[in-house]
């Protein structure tokens, strides 16, 4: 592929991160469980020792693992998340969170902020299948339509395996991706009945994309990669792929999925690591990436 216009030179190992979260999801659990009537996942074995993290952790932990720029969750604190992106310029942008339990609410949120910082909300994120939504609901039209015209991606997490009916399966992106043909639409975190399927989804509408955060949990090859990942990139290709940590507090896991990227060969590396993020989000992910940071990573 040809080099981004305006762009020079980003052949380097940089990775831009476009899923963290701003606190620990193992704080908001019990409330949004509360909330959805007990219906969440457990917070699982790693997220109880993230529960003192800070967002300040994610700046140190991108360094050590030359992180370039993330995208940060912002579910109920943005006053430290701005804090921070102001003391380090580049490094920080935000996805707006829309709670889809309160949409008129939710949607005046999203608004607030991606008008109010502009220059740093890159896109929304949403979790309808913890709350057993479905995305197709008229209810959640005018978030879609809002986003469209503001040329604000969406982020869908999937919620694991979907249950009975589609409202969690993979139907139900494939049904919005073609109702909104210039919405930018991204998947998370996709395993199970969503990496056999979502390769046809990203064949046939393009406005359709996916996140990877190394398949951590699958098997891994000999040279440690995860044979998912393998076996995703060869039926989907790279191009419509992106990297997101999932980062949700200070744990080995981090670091581990990023150098599972850098191994990925290096035309591959480049879609998954941040071609295809610039691709969605624009070139201001970039960050302060310069052309001579990029090959001092590699």
């Amino acid at each position: 592929m040809g080099r981004l216009p305006g762009i020079p030179g980003h052949a380097g190992r940089g990775v831009i991160d476009i899923h963290a979260y701003d606190v620990p999801l193992a704080r908001k659990l019990p409330r949004l469980s509360e909330r959805s009537g007990g219906g969440l996942p457990e917070a699982g074995p790693d997220l109880p020792r993230g529960e003192a993290a800070k967002l300040s952790d994610l700046i140190e932990d991108m360094d050590r693992a030359r992180v370039t720029s993330s995208l940060v969750v912002l579910h109920e604190e943005p006053a430290e998340f701005f804090r921070l992106a102001a003391e380090h310029p580049g490094r920080l942008y935000g996805l707006a969170y829309y709670d889809s339990l309160s949409p008129r609410q939710g949607l005046e949120r999203v608004r607030s902020l991606c008008e109010d910082h502009p220059d740093l909300i890159l896109g929304v994120t949403t979790a309808f299948p913890c709350f057993d939504l479905d995305p197709r609901m008229n209810d959640f039209a005018p978030l879609y339509e809002y986003c469209r015209q503001r040329d604000l991606p969406v982020q869908f997490h999937p919620g694991g395996e979907p249950g009975a009916g589609e409202a969690r399966g993979p139907m139900a992106i494939g049904v919005l991706a073609r109702t909104y043909p210039r919405l930018k639409m991204v998947c998370l975190h996709a395993g199970g009945r969503w990496h056999a399927e979502m390769p046809g989804l990203l064949r046939r509408f393009p406005n359709l994309f996916l996140q990877v955060e190394a398949l951590q949990h699958a098997e891994l090859e000999g040279d440690g990669e995860p044979r998912a990942l393998r076996a995703l990139l060869r039926a989907a290709g790279s191009g419509r792929l992106m990297y997101g940590s999932d980062w949700r507090g200070r744990t080995d896991h981090y670091f581990h999925r990023v150098e599972a990227v850098r191994r990925l060969p290096w035309w591959q590396r480049q879609n998954v690591a941040w071609r295809t993020a610039v691709r969605v989000y624009g070139p201001r992910i970039l960050g302060n990436w310069t052309m001579e940071a990029g090959n001092r990573s590699d």
